[in-house]
Parts: structure tokens; sequence; C-alpha cells
């Protein structure tokens, strides 16, 4: 399938011809409601974040009986209208309808830059919440020691905690995993 730029901001895909086109792509493109939306490539900080994350909570994940993904496996927001692809994303070892995508994310993690921090902190925020399986949505500045755990409630709202220094610990319940601060950032100079 060769679609030209001018193409891709005229039509509307259906989500199967955005998989298909994904597959050859140069740059990544985000799917909302059949529009495709460019990706900008992804800064070295943000990718050792993400990198760092799952290397610190892969194998408790697994043993809990979840898995971690990063960079290019996406998440189902909405079926057939949004599908993102965030940082990191966890889901049960079971959700394997999909080679390309999770269906029940159960956290989504972004990593925060100048540019995109009000469209994690706001519009992502607002579509995340509204996934059944979301339990934790994590987002992490890569610029400053700021990170924002949005935590679902058993009664469906949503409370946040906010980290700000490197001695702070993270607590995810659900996984009954402790992560550090200063663990998240150790590699994010470089």
């Amino acid at each position: 399938m060769t679609i030209g730029t001018l193409d891709i901001t005229e039509r509307q895909f259906s989500v199967e011809e955005w998989l298909e086109f994904e597959k050859q792509a140069e740059v990544r493109h985000e799917y909302y409601y059949g529009k495709l939306i460019p990706m900008p490539g992804e800064a070295k900080k943000t990718n050792r974040i993400s990198k760092t994350l799952v290397k610190l909570m892969d194998d408790h994940l697994l043993e809990q009986g979840y898995e971690a993904f990063y960079l290019d496996v996406k998440a189902e927001v909405l079926p057939n209208g949004i599908y993102r692809y965030p940082g990191m994303v966890v889901a049960p070892i079971s959700d394997n309808e999909h080679e390309y995508i999770v269906k029940q994310p159960i956290m989504l993690v972004e990593v925060a830059s100048e540019d995109s921090s009000y469209r994690d902190r706001v519009k992502k925020r607002k579509e995340y919440f509204k996934i059944p399986s979301l339990r934790y949505y994590l987002i992490i500045s890569q610029d400053d020691v700021w990170i924002e755990l949005h935590v679902k409630l058993d009664d469906g709202s949503w409370t946040t905690r906010y980290y700000t220094e490197m001695e702070d610990v993270i607590e995810l319940e659900k996984f009954n995993l402790k992560l550090d601060v200063a663990s998240i950032y150790k590699y994010a100079k470089g």
C-alpha cells in the first residue's frame, strides 16, 4: 500500500488500513477516529526512561501475570476510534487477542517533554481515564524530577500522587511493586 503524505491528511483510514500502513511507514502514526497523527521521533532521554522502567518492572510483572511493552506496541483507547503509542503499556499476559495492539491496558506510561506535556497531562489523560481496564496512568517528566501517578480507586474515581524528589518511592499496589524515583531517572541523561 503506497500512500503519499498528502493522502494521509486528506483521507479516513480504517483500523485495518492503518495497521497495514504502519508496518511500512517510516514515521509512526497514532490513530484518531480514522485520521493518522504523525508521531515525532523520540528523544534519547525519553527512550532511556521508558527502557529503564521496563527493566525495573519486567521480571516482577511477569511473575504477577502481566507483561510490559514499549516502543512500537499500540494501546487501544477506544475500539475503532483511538489507538496510541504510549511510552510503556502493561497488560495481562492473557491480552493476546491482537499481535500489535494491547486491548486491556492495566497501566499506561507517558514520558512527557516540553512539547508533549499538555497532550499527555490533559488530552490523553481524559482519553485514558475512560479505558475500563486501566488502573494506573504514570506521567514522567523527562526534564525534571516530576512524576504524576494517577490511580483508579475501587469506586471508579481517580486520585493523583506526585513524586518530586529522588528519594521518593512509587508504590503500585496492584502489582505489589515499589519503584525508587532515583532508579527511574538513573540513566536519563546518558
